[in-house]
C-alpha cells in the first residue's frame, strides 16, 4: 500500500502539481499496450456495477464505453470499499485517473484499485 502512495508522490513532484505532461497518462484504449506496467489511466467512467453477491464482491469502473464493450475497467473488491468515498458505483459520468499496475484479465486490462490515493476525479460538468 505504501509502494502506491510513494509512486503518486513521486509523480507529482516530478511535474508540478497538477500538471502530468501527456505523455505520462495512458488512455483507456491504449491501457491494453501497457499491460504489466504501472501506469495513469484516464477517460470517462461509462459505466459502474456493484456485484455485491459475487466472489469478492467487485466493483466495476468502466471507461470510455458502458460494459460489455469498455476497453479498461477499474476494479475495487468488496474489503476495499471502506477506503472510497463516495462510494465507487455512483462515478459514472466522471472524469477520472487511476494509478496501479495494468494487468489482462480474460482479455482486457484492468488496475486494482486498493486506496483511495490511487483514484482522482472529476464530476461531470
Amino acid at each position: 500500500m505504501k509502494k502506491y502512495l510513494y509512486v503518486i508522490i513521486g509523480l507529482l513532484s516530478w511535474h508540478s502539481p497538477g500538471q502530468a505532461q501527456q505523455e505520462d497518462i495512458v488512455r483507456a484504449h491504449q491501457a491494453i499496450g501497457h499491460a504489466g506496467e504501472y501506469a495513469m489511466v484516464c477517460g470517462v467512467i461509462a459505466s459502474t456495477r456493484y456485484l455485491q453477491d459475487a466472489r469478492g464482491a467487485p466493483t466495476y469502473l468502466n471507461f470510455d464505453k458502458p460494459y460489455p464493450d469498455a476497453e479498461f475497467s477499474a476494479i475495487v473488491f468488496g474489503k476495499n470499499r471502506e477506503n472510497f468515498s463516495p462510494a465507487p458505483e455512483t462515478l459514472t459520468g466522471y472524469k477520472a485517473c487511476v494509478y496501479g499496475k495494468i494487468r489482462v484479465y480474460k482479455g482486457k486490462p484492468q488496475i486494482e484499485l486498493v486506496t483511495a490515493e490511487q483514484l482522482s476525479v472529476k464530476p461531470p460538468k
